[in-house]
């Protein structure tokens, strides 16, 4: 039979999240007392409003696939309330509804990246940006940050980076920064 899974899916290496989530939860469920820092999970149930709304759409046969991009309403309410809370203007045409950052940050790295198109990751990282990366034919290229620089990279840094590369493409840069909690300010960028 045929391999079905591509060799680049193959060389992706377990969740060290879930693998955590994993452990945490088997030392609850013997008893043991520990905050599971694992996966980003609520530790409470959705709240009824919720579940009744879901509820009430499915009941309304609000059942069907939209637009692709999101619905037409909805991304008009985001870009209000980015207007409203952010002092943001955007036109819903500029809004993108999506089921999570990780799906996001996949498919534009899929969308965008060639074979050998080097992806630059301040470290520490987010644990799935290399897999994205390597899934969308990039590689993955770590600039490390450290108590020095509030866990930022430096315009110098980017640059001198940047300068010895042969083929930069993307820089993630999510603030707050996930794991180290640093933000970036208007000064900064």
């Amino acid at each position: 039979m045929p391999e079905i899974v591509s060799q680049k899916a193959k060389a992706i290496k377990p969740s060290p999240t879930m693998a955590m989530h994993a452990k945490a939860s088997d030392m609850i469920a013997r008893g043991i007392d520990v905050i599971n820092f694992g996966v980003g999970e609520p530790d409470f149930n959705t709240p009824d409003y919720i579940k009744n709304a879901g509820i009430q759409a499915i009941r309304d046969n609000f059942t069907h696939y939209t637009a692709a991009a999101g619905m037409p309403e909805l991304r008009q309410a985001i870009a209000q309330k980015l207007q409203r809370e952010n002092d943001l203007t955007y036109s819903p045409d500029d809004i993108l509804v999506s089921p999570g950052a990780k799906a996001s940050i996949t498919t534009i790295l899929a969308a965008i990246c060639d074979p050998g198109d080097e992806v630059l990751i301040p470290a520490p990282y987010w644990v799935s940006y290399p897999a994205q990366a390597a899934l969308a034919d990039g590689l993955p290229v770590y600039l490390p940050t450290d108590e020095s620089t509030a866990f930022k990279i430096t315009a110098e840094q980017l640059s001198k980076v940047v300068g010895s590369l042969q083929k930069p493409k993307v820089l993630i840069l999510n603030s707050p920064n996930n794991p180290t909690g640093a933000v970036y300010t208007k000064s900064d960028l």
